[in-house]
């Protein structure tokens, strides 16, 4: 069995390299950054150490399993991840941030059982995959289609059909439309998918061109 320091010393290892992590995090301004990620570590580092070497079995019985703790990690580490998504409009926000926080736990648990090469290259590749991915899929991004909310204000003579019909002939998809009255004026929020290499200002000046349209905010 391990002594205390070396226990201690593999909780300080869980400590720095959730902090790595949620400082990129901090830094993208995300709302799981510094303390969420080290606290996550340290929580799964401890649960591991105690599962593994905080029971001994009584004589003549079979030996604890030190894997069950350590199963309700995954498990119940999704309830923390779920928190730091947020809905923003049509769009949803965190997805990245709940998946780090998750990949994380597991380098807790890598310290908590010793592997600590295992650990530390994990650490590096989910800092790859956060920070040194983002080239690549803005680039993606660029030959795709492209995902926009539009704030349409009509006022008189303003028809949704001629929206729907415009963005039907230019191939745009409407993802979603929802419409509401605030006196004479409507204003239609409108969440659109753009084929790739279609200007999203060619579109907008379209729809400032139909009959009724006072004006089109584009929701970046």
């Amino acid at each position: 069995m391990p002594t205390d320091l070396e226990l201690l010393g593999r909780l300080g290892l869980a400590l720095l390299l959730g902090g790595v992590v949620g400082a990129e995090r901090t830094l993208a301004d995300q709302p799981a950054g510094l303390r969420t990620h080290v606290l996550l570590t340290l929580g799964a580092c401890l649960f591991t150490l105690v599962s593994a070497y905080g029971f001994e079995a009584p004589a003549g019985s079979p030996p604890a399993d030190p894997t069950r703790i350590a199963a309700q990690i995954v498990s119940g580490i999704g309830f923390l991840g779920g928190g730091a998504i947020l809905r923003q409009g049509l769009n949803v926000r965190g997805l990245t941030t709940a998946a780090s926080i998750w990949a994380t736990a597991s380098i807790g648990v890598a310290v908590g059982a010793g592997m600590y090469v295992i650990s530390v290259g994990a650490t590096v590749l989910i800092l790859v995959s956060l920070a040194g991915l983002k080239f690549p899929r803005n680039l993606l991004r660029r030959v795709s289609v492209s995902r926009e909310e539009l704030v349409i204000r009509g006022g008189k003579g303003f028809r949704l059909e001629t929206v729907t019909d415009l963005a039907k002939a230019d191939g745009v998809t409407v993802r979603r439309l929802e419409s509401e009255r605030d006196g004479d004026e409507e204003r239609v929020l409108l969440a659109v998918r753009i084929p790739a290499g279609y200007p999203t200002e060619r579109f907008l000046a379209k729809l400032n061109e139909l009959p009724g349209v006072l004006g089109v905010d584009w929701e970046k």
